[in-house]
């Protein structure tokens, strides 16, 4: 289970934005650089709470729920990951931070990497966990595939979606726990509204690269989606990346194996998040 969040002694805030009420944490001294971590899908900022227990000690750093996750309800407006990286900027205009690392797992990379395609200045380094890329060129195909996920999850009942992707996630029976009872704080609805926004985020830009410094990992038997096929050429692709592979590890990684990552992950903040 996800450590508690008390034990990070970050301020909890509420920011009312566009139908709802964004709860974020925020804390360390400002005159150190920010550090932002940003969730999956489906789960909520304590994914990352082994990860911000370790970064507080040394950077100013924010995590939050985001719209229609966790304690951020309701969703509000259809969920999509531009109107998730407004929400985001709105965050971090309340900081008045001009400047971040932005720290990613799955769906939160997608916002980290729209928010960097959008707003470049605003990049110190990036961090991808167990996500793809959202500017790859992919086939027609390979995105009739993701669509079609969308009918098959409404179709299924609620609590079966819930327990379908377990195994696929985590073998660590604590974190099927957690994410199990994260997605229970999600109604159906919720839920498919916010896939219906993480499968259209994809969009071709063939000449586009990140140019900022970047940590892509993933876990070894992380079996989701095309991130393990996309990684090694994305890498290879993008200048200044670092590519590792988290042993021992599926979708959820920096929970699967926290010391791994968080080795990989206060190394690289250590060169780049200046």
């Amino acid at each position: 289970m996800a450590a508690n969040m008390k034990e990070s002694s970050l301020q909890e805030n509420i920011l009312e934005r566009k139908g709802c009420r964004l709860h974020y944490w925020a804390g360390g001294a400002e005159s150190r650089p920010l550090v932002v971590f940003t969730h999956g899908a489906g789960v909520d900022h304590r994914s990352f709470d082994l990860q911000v227990k370790v970064a507080a000690q040394k950077y100013r750093v924010l995590t939050w729920d985001v719209r229609g996750h966790g304690l951020s309800q309701p969703v509000g407006e259809p969920f999509t990951i531009p109107l998730a990286v407004e929400d985001l900027l709105a965050i971090l205009e309340k900081l008045g931070c001009k400047k971040a690392t932005f720290v990613g797992h799955s769906n939160g990379t997608y916002i980290s990497q729209e928010l960097a395609y959008r707003h470049p200045e605003m990049v110190q380094a990036l961090v991808i966990a167990d996500g793809t890329c959202i500017t790859w060129p992919r086939s027609g195909f390979d995105r009739w595939i993701l669509r079609s996920s969308n009918g098959i999850m409404n179709l299924l009942p609620f609590e079966t979606l819930k327990k379908f992707g377990l195994p696929y996630f985590s073998a660590r029976k604590d974190v099927q726990e957690y994410i199990y009872e994260a997605f229970s704080m999600l109604t159906k609805p919720t839920f498919i509204a916010i896939w219906n926004g993480v499968t259209s985020c994809l969009h071709d830009e063939p000449d586009y690269k990140i140019t900022q410094p970047m940590l892509l990992v993933h876990g070894d038997k992380d079996q989701t989606g095309d991130i393990r096929k996309i990684a090694p050429l994305w890498a290879a692709a993008t200048p200044n990346c670092q590519y590792e592979v988290i042993p021992n590890a599926l979708h959820l990684a920096p929970m699967d194996n926290p010391e791994f990552f968080n080795l990989l992950l206060m190394d690289f903040l250590a060169k780049w998040a200046k």
